[in-house]
């Protein structure tokens, strides 16, 4: 695969732990023309791209740009339509996932896929076989040790007995990651790997990505976090509208050239990074919207207090486990509290999702797939599920109105420009952040006045940030409130009026419009005061 200018490019930087002559080595994987076309949609556009042992290879674009599908090509769980895949010079054509995995070709994508109701270390060896004593039983205490033994390759403190469904999102990705590493692999492909990762947690999974392209196996990043693409890969290659782009050496590339030739246009800089050059400024003088006045559920989160005013964007930082998601958990209703009082402009709500939501506040979750989304049902059934009264046969009988359903449809699609095929393409089809969209259109639809954000920028593409961006700072122009969690700290501190940061489930520090840095917000993560702050 040639580079785009179709000028032979430098060869790459090599990251620490890497081979010197890697960039010389012949590719042992390629497709090539690879084409796949869905029904209204044209997922990859005959594609070259190819795979060196001991190789760390980024592969980033925009959601719908063709990354997953190309990556399930070669994972076997999609068929190209056209176009041949290449193992070691001879074409092959897989049969399937479990093809692809005895060929040594291992994959953790996006998407959980743990088996919730089996332990941690029948997930990390499924597949390959459970030890046996006496030819027949299985070796319990084995299988665990095995799957210790890889779980400590990657430094995760999970029990191996533990049951996956039990686990926090962070432990089940992990146990992904395991999973594929307990197999001998010539190429892992991890597909936004550090997704609810703390900075800590991706220091030993790069630690694991570099030792295993010393021992030669070539490893395929794929990841929207664009610093980790430049701190981890040798070369990167740019997919756009379904096309190769751009096949570049890594250490060719700096920040904005990078965005640019995943958005297509001249400007390298984001909306966040432009509105932290400017400032965002502290919360506007209004009237308190919403007050959280020592809201508790024990274990999780400690007598939380804090204000939220009409128009104000409000972070919340923390490191994984801080208690974030809990948090808003208990504001929304999802978790009951133990104790503490929730008000909506001084009149008190219960502690259920009806009260909460009859209040005027939603919750955006961060399983989107799994908690925002019904994923066989259309973009139209989904985008009026929260409203159903509202779209009934001639307003007053039980039955909906597929015409009235289909209209609101459309008019959430054109106002978040969804990019599908139409109303009733399911929402299983759509990329990660028009997911998104479907489920923020959903919310956005039934209306409220504090709209609860957990993670809305997690997975998705540059441009679909931006546009989530606007969408945030639209509801506080028109005197709604926000509340925004984000483990990119840098997207915090371009669009936040205040952030406050919660670490073992107690407020330890908040920023307030200059004061918001990405380094003041690490540093009250890694504080050892626990004083609370206090109420906003």
């Amino acid at each position: 695969m040639s580079d785009p200018t179709g000028e032979k490019a430098p060869e790459p930087a090599i990251p620490d732990g890497t081979s010197v002559g890697v960039a010389e080595t012949p590719y042992f994987l390629e497709g090539i023309q690879l084409h796949k076309q869905y029904p209204g949609v044209l997922a990859v556009d005959h594609v070259d791209i190819g795979m060196r042992p001991g190789e760390v290879l980024g592969l980033v674009g925009k959601n719908g740009a063709g990354k997953s599908t190309t990556i399930k090509m070669f994972a076997g769980a999609v068929a190209p339509d056209a176009g041949e895949i290449r193992l070691d010079g001879k074409t092959i054509h897989l049969h399937g996932p479990h093809h692809a995995h005895s060929l040594g070709l291992s994959f953790v994508h996006q998407e959980l896929s743990d088996v919730p109701n089996l332990s941690v270390a029948e997930n990390v060896m499924l597949g390959l076989g459970y030890p046996r004593r006496l030819g027949a039983f299985v070796s319990w205490r084995r299988l665990r040790q095995q799957a210790a033994e890889v779980l400590a390759r990657i430094d995760a403190p999970i029990r191996p007995d533990a049951l996956v469904g039990s686990l926090s999102v962070v432990q089940q990705r992990l146990v992904m990651i395991a999973h594929a590493l307990a197999r001998e692999s010539r190429l892992l492909v991890l597909d936004e790997p550090t997704a609810s990762l703390t900075n800590d947690e991706i220091e030993h999974l790069f630690a694991v990505v570099r030792s295993l392209a010393t021992n030669g196996v070539s490893v395929v990043y794929v990841s929207h976090r664009l610093d980790e693409i430049f701190e981890i890969t040798q070369r990167v290659v740019v997919m756009r509208d379904a096309r190769v782009v751009a096949n570049v050496p890594t250490a060719e590339l700096d920040r904005r050239s990078l965005i640019a030739q995943i958005t297509g246009t001249t400007s390298g800089q984001t909306a966040a990074e432009r509105r932290a050059a400017n400032g965002v400024g502290p919360p506007p003088e209004t009237d308190v919207l919403l007050e959280v006045e020592n809201v508790t559920l024990p274990g999780l989160v400690d007598s939380v207090s804090f204000q939220l005013r009409e128009g104000e964007l409000l972070g919340i930082a923390g490191l994984v486990g801080a208690g974030r998601t809990e948090l808003v958990r208990l504001i929304t209703g999802a978790d009951r509290r133990a104790s503490g009082r929730i008000a909506i402009r001084g009149r008190d709500i219960g502690s259920t999702t009806s009260s909460a939501l009859d209040a005027g506040i939603v919750l955006v979750p961060e399983e989107r797939r799994t908690q925002g989304l019904v994923l066989e049902f259309s973009i139209r059934k989904n985008v009026t599920l929260a409203t159903l009264p509202q779209h009934r046969l001639a307003g007053v009988l039980p039955s909906p109105s597929v015409t009235q359903e289909r209209k609101t449809a459309h008019a959430m699609i054109e106002r978040l420009a969804i990019r599908a095929s139409g109303s009733e393409q399911p929402a299983g089809w759509l990329s990660g952040g028009n997911q998104q969209k479907v489920v923020l259109a959903k919310w956005l639809r039934r209306g409220g006045d504090v709209f609860v954000l957990d993670e809305p920028t997690l997975g998705i593409d540059v441009e679909a940030k931006e546009e989530i961006y606007d969408l945030m700072e639209a509801l506080t122009a028109d005197d709604k409130g926000v509340i925004f969690i984000s483990s990119e700290f840098p997207e915090l501190v371009g669009i936040c009026n205040r952030v406050i940061v919660l670490r073992e489930g107690r407020i330890v520090g908040q920023l307030v419009g200059d004061e918001i840095t990405e380094s003041g917000i690490l540093d009250l993560c890694y504080s050892h005061a626990a004083d609370e702050a206090a109420p906003g």
